[in-house]
């Protein structure tokens, strides 16, 4: 017997305190651990400090907007669409627009000064020697700034609104049983029967933790996702999902794109790229961007351009392997292949954004059940949050309904 396996299985029989302390250290670390060394995306996702809470919950506020949808005409804009998520009010007006701001149309290139505001409409007038034309809808307005004299008073002061996110928790479970001829018998592969049985059940809720914290989805009673302890048996949130629940806040068809079966392409990624930058300001200088996709998804991206490559010969080597991708917004993002990931799906994401933990002194720990007979009966349990998000509207992009095979 080494004396790995010998130490292992000596703190698993063993029930002091000591014993109890390192057992629960290699179970929680060695979990993590190998987690994190068998899965490229899930080392990426940090491991934050306990939770205290049936869910997890923060702040957060929607930034101001530098642009606003309108329709001029006659030196009047009409105000439509969203604002701070939720469709445009006198009231979210006033906190973007007021007396002297200038407002710029991208596609014409003309400006306008706010002389007054109405609910959901302004007066204006043309700035900087330009003529006004009236558009036939509505169309993107940028915010370029507000008119100010050293004279003026301040009017119509702004805040920001806070909102609630939340993430809830999960319960991983497993139990095993060996009957005393089992346990005390030796066999050619397998000499040691109870620690191949734990180390196969470890084995399986690495594989859980790492399938959760990528793709579980909260329960969902059809009108709302409910987290905590709200529901019986609650689940967490997984990377994947966040998509899914900003885009039922607001829809925004440019990050969170639905292919319908059709392969992968160039465009697709840059677009995605770009409406994720401009839409919903995403910060490609900061954090750590990354493109995370399934295998079978990464082999379209193998074969970009594969016509216009140049081909070394060697002889030892055949192939291509794409291993980043270069967008025309002039950022480079390494393309992660997760065979734990959804097939079909492809995301743009900010890890440093992107966190999970375990659930207050409920880390991995096991325990030995009573039983009547001649065998013996073990449980492993732990229960982890998350998967946290901070401004997950500007730190992930989705791209669904891919082929599969």
């Amino acid at each position: 017997m080494d004396e790995p396996t010998f130490d292992f299985m000596k703190l698993w029989t063993q029930g002091d305190q000591e014993s109890e302390f390192k057992m629960k250290t290699v179970l929680l670390d060695g979990l993590d651990a190998v987690v994190q060394a068998e899965s490229e995306v899930l080392s990426r996702i940090t491991v934050d400090r306990p939770a205290t809470a049936p869910v997890v919950r923060w702040v957060e506020e929607w930034g101001y907007p530098s642009t606003i949808t309108a329709q001029f005409t006659g030196g009047t804009l009409a105000f439509t669409g969203h604002l701070f998520g939720k469709p445009v009010s006198p009231e979210t007006v006033r906190q973007v627009i007021r007396e002297g701001t200038i407002l710029e149309s991208p596609s014409r290139g003309c400006q306008v000064k706010v002389s007054s505001v109405g609910d959901l409409s302004a007066t204006v007038t043309a700035y900087g020697n330009i003529s006004l034309q009236d558009d036939p809808e509505p169309v993107p307005w940028d915010i370029i700034a507000e008119v100010w004299s050293d004279y003026r008073d301040a009017s119509g002061p702004r805040s920001l609104d806070s909102t609630f996110r939340e993430v809830g928790t999960q319960i991983f479970a497993e139990t095993f049983e060996i009957p005393k001829t089992r346990k005390n018998t030796q066999y050619e592969i397998v000499p040691f029967e109870v620690e191949h049985q734990i180390v196969a059940l470890l084995g399986k809720l690495r594989r859980q933790l790492a399938y959760s914290v990528l793709r579980s989805r909260p329960f969902h009673d059809g009108c709302e996702f409910v987290w905590g302890n709200k529901t019986e048996e609650p689940t967490m949130c997984g990377l994947c999902t966040w998509p899914v629940i900003t885009q039922q806040e607001l829809p925004n068809p440019g990050v969170f794109v639905n292919k319908a079966g059709q392969a992968l392409t160039k465009a697709d990624l840059d677009n995605l790229v770009l409406r994720l930058w401009l839409d919903e300001h995403a910060n490609y200088q900061k954090g750590d961007w990354r493109i995370v996709c399934h295998p079978t998804t990464h082999r379209f991206i193998h074969h970009f351009d594969i016509s216009s490559r140049r081909i070394e010969r060697k002889d030892n080597g055949i192939g291509f392997h794409v291993d980043e991708f270069h967008s025309k917004v002039g950022k480079t993002f390494p393309i992660l292949s997760e065979r734990f990931m959804r097939p079909g799906v492809l995301i743009v994401v900010n890890f440093d954004t992107f966190t999970y933990g375990y659930y207050a002194n409920d880390s991995p720990e096991r325990r030995e059940l009573p039983t009547q007979g001649r065998y013996q009966r073990w449980i492993i349990s732990f229960q982890t949050y998350g998967v946290v998000a901070r401004n997950p509207r500007a730190n992930i992009g989705m791209i669904y309904g891919l082929p599969t095979d």
